[in-house]
């Protein structure tokens, strides 16, 4: 799944940059919005694939918010070492 891909299925525009909250918060509606055990029988194996769906998308966008946030770790480190003494 693509990132603007799942930023859609998760009600974020194609081109925003959700926070790890934004992302939690939008993916907790969805999910109870399309939990299977909520609709009757004959409609589980849409909301199952549905919820299996935002659940990918989640995922996805979370797995891009942490490589995001593992490098901006890494650059604060190298700037904290290369500052000179008194800065």
């Amino acid at each position: 799944m693509q990132g603007d891909e799942a930023r859609a299925l998760l009600g974020f525009p194609p081109d925003s940059r959700p926070t790890f909250s934004q992302v939690k918060a939008a993916y907790r509606t969805k999910v109870w919005e399309s939990h299977p055990d909520l609709f009757p029988a004959q409609e589980k194996p849409h909301a199952e694939s549905k919820f299996k769906l935002i659940s990918e998308a989640y995922s996805c966008l979370l797995s891009g918010n942490s490589l995001i946030l593992r490098k901006t770790k890494e650059f604060n480190k190298v700037m904290v070492c290369k500052l000179p003494n008194g800065l």
